[in-house]
């Protein structure tokens, strides 16, 4: 009776701690978020890497605010969806940033939704995130 009164115990405080002070990625609170992209059909005569995709589409990428609360709750889901990828030759189409307080990331994706973090250059796959943008770029 002892050990299921101290194990029951030793739960609801794990739960509580790991609520609190649980992950870091968790914590961040999605303020807004925006999409820079170009045409998918527009091609190049070289694939377009994540540093040099403002200067390969000036005048021509267009851009969309998300500011709905409702989508930048859906957008906050979608942060802990990545999974890593193999890295591979990527052609950017769209430049992803999802904005926090004080801060922001940057995702370059390819036609097909591999991505890239700009500040890291790791690279993912993210279809929750891919439907949503396809969305919003048509």
């Amino acid at each position: 009776m002892q050990n299921i009164v101290i194990s029951t115990i030793l739960m609801i405080f794990l739960n509580t701690f790991f609520t609190i002070y649980g992950y870091g990625q968790s914590q961040k609170t999605v303020t807004g978020a925006f999409i820079e992209y170009e045409d998918f059909g527009t091609s190049t005569v070289e694939d377009v890497h994540c540093e040099f995709f403002k200067a390969a589409f000036t005048g021509t990428i267009r851009r969309v605010d998300v500011k709905d609360s409702f989508d930048l709750k859906r957008l906050a889901g979608y942060v802990n969806k990545f999974k890593v990828a193999k890295p591979r030759s990527i052609d950017v189409r769209v430049l992803f940033t999802f904005c926090y307080t004080g801060t922001k990331e940057e995702y370059c994706m390819d036609r097909w939704g591999l991505f890239v973090s700009k500040k890291t250059g790791k690279y993912y796959n993210n279809k929750l995130l891919t439907d949503f943008i396809l969305k919003r770029c048509q």
